[in-house]
């Protein structure tokens, strides 16, 4: 019975290496895509996964400043703000008075010869100016429409703004706790694998010894099986994490 229970274990095993190494393959072709080379391109990582989580562990980003106006939202939105008070302004000030003002100058001069390029030749200078003052009194009903338009648009543009504010706030007030658990998860997941490690270890000694059954081995190989993928999976989440909550503070570390 614990040779068939090993043969069960056995062929799980391989059934689930190869398909390992098939999402492994389809993951390299993925990067290629994304990359921008051939998808069948031969790739080479520098660095481990490990390694990567370690480096993108930065407990510092938690305490990083909250001023959401580094933000890509909130810039769009101040400065969608900012146009609607200059076009506010623009519509006000076709209410007031405008001043224009000319100035012409010329020279005249005649004669019977031809003279005109030479000193003999007399000139009559001529200059005018003037000023012109225009007062809207009476204002048509579309200016004032429109003035009006432009000033509920400013409103809307600063709730819409407001708005953005306390979304922005709370992505990053969610995006620093995603993260900090993130961080937590993979510290027990790292401590689990050890334990697993260890258990597995002790069931095996004592199956090769006789005290120990097929069925005790399995179910710690199969406990090691879990916390590994836990553990791979909580070095992703610490990296995903961090990077998600760089794009909201729009920073890099």
């Amino acid at each position: 019975e614990d040779v068939e229970q090993l043969e069960i274990t056995l062929a799980s095993i391989k059934s689930n290496l190869r398909n390992m190494e098939r999402l492994r393959d389809l993951a390299y072709q993925m990067f290629n895509i994304t990359l921008g080379i051939d998808v069948n391109a031969e790739t080479t990582l520098t660095d481990t996964l490990p390694t990567l989580t370690f480096q993108n562990i930065t407990p510092s980003l938690l305490e990083a400043d909250e001023d959401i106006t580094k933000t890509i939202d909130y810039r769009i939105a101040a400065n969608d703000t900012r146009s609607k008070e200059l076009l506010v302004k623009l519509e006000k000030s076709k209410a007031l008075p405008s001043l224009s003002g000319f100035l012409t100058g010329s020279y005249l001069g005649n004669g019977e010869d031809f003279e005109f390029f030479t000193n003999n030749q007399t000139w009559l200078g001529i200059a005018s100016f003037g000023f012109s003052l225009k007062i809207p009194i009476f204002s048509s009903l579309q200016r004032s429409a429109s003035t009006q338009r432009a000033k509920i648009n400013l409103e809307k543009s600063q709730d819409d703004l407001i708005e953005v504010e306390q979304q922005l706030k709370f992505q990053i007030a969610s995006a620093k706790s995603d993260y900090q658990l993130a961080i937590e998860e993979y510290e027990t997941a790292k401590k689990n694998l050890n334990l697993s490690e260890r258990i597995e270890k002790k069931n095996e000694v004592k199956f090769f010894e006789g005290v120990g059954s097929s069925f005790e081995l399995r179910q710690a190989q199969t406990q090691l099986y879990s916390a590994q993928q836990e553990y791979l999976q909580a070095m992703l989440d610490v990296i995903t994490k961090k990077a998600a909550l760089e794009t909201i503070l729009n920073t890099t570390n």
